[in-house]
């Protein structure tokens, strides 16, 4: 197929490569930041820096929406894309509907609109095998389903067609198990840092949890007693009532 982007950060990035690898085509790449855009380009074979957000004339069969959810009003409002043109939004919660009613208020388009949801954290630069990715697509007609899942399997072979309340289900999961925890190792490492340790003397625990976690091993809990002691240690006080309120999380019994 052939592809443009809107937006040019970690996902446009992962997600344009990704897909040329597989033998599509990417057309045009648009962001607010020109240089973000060239730098997208540079790794595709024949992709152009689109200056504007009028794609109307575009050759591209679909077109990846890949900003903030937060610039979805004042972009989607802008967009204009041939007229059977397929917009699918890289999102974990974005609503369809709203996004629909942003782009086409008079909903007069012929434009289909879904979700491609990869279940992943991807920066740029940082390579990632991308084959095994949970790639989670939500759509409103069968038309579009079909483009997504034939797209989604150019890239890997775990796919999901799941409801809007499943996605947002995942992308709070995959919040708490991979961004929260991340901040829970960072302060860990600070502790360590303090006097003067490295991470990999937890680094077997940590393993051995996640280990636990993902073979469905039951590790055996514990209620934790509330350290007053060491939330001396703790310099942030958000970190503090993070931390005595995992204690009290601790205490009640699993149902």
């Amino acid at each position: 197929m052939k592809i443009s982007f809107i937006g040019a950060g970690h996902v446009a990035w992962h997600l344009a490569q990704a897909l040329e690898n597989a033998g599509n085509s990417v057309q045009e790449v648009f962001s607010r930041d020109p240089k973000k855009a060239k730098e997208v380009v540079s790794f595709c074979y024949n992709a152009q820096v689109q200056e504007h957000l009028d794609f109307s004339e575009s050759s591209s069969d679909v077109f990846f929406l890949c900003i903030p959810e937060s610039a979805y009003s004042q972009v989607l409002s802008e967009l204009l894309l041939p007229k059977y043109g397929t917009l699918i939004l890289v999102s974990g919660t974005a609503a369809l509907a709203e996004a629909m009613v942003m782009y086409d208020p008079l909903r007069e388009s012929m434009n289909q609109m879904g979700v491609f949801f990869p279940v992943q954290h991807l920066s740029i630069g940082r390579k990632l095998a991308l084959t095994h990715m949970p790639i989670c697509v939500e759509v409103l007609v069968e038309e579009t389903e079909i483009i997504l899942v034939t797209l989604a399997k150019d890239i890997s072979d775990a796919i999901y067609v799941v409801s809007a309340e499943e996605r947002k289900k995942i992308h709070l999961a995959m919040q708490m198990a991979g961004l929260f925890t991340n901040h829970l190792w960072n302060q860990a490492k600070e502790l360590l840092d303090s006097i003067d340790l490295d991470t990999q003397l937890i680094q077997g625990l940590v393993e051995n949890h996640m280990k636990a976690y993902f073979t469905q091993q039951a590790m055996p809990s514990s209620a934790i007693a509330l350290n007053y002691e060491a939330l001396a240690y703790i310099e942030k006080p958000e970190m503090q009532e993070i931390y005595k309120q995992m204690v009290l999380l601790s205490q009640r019994p699993l149902i």
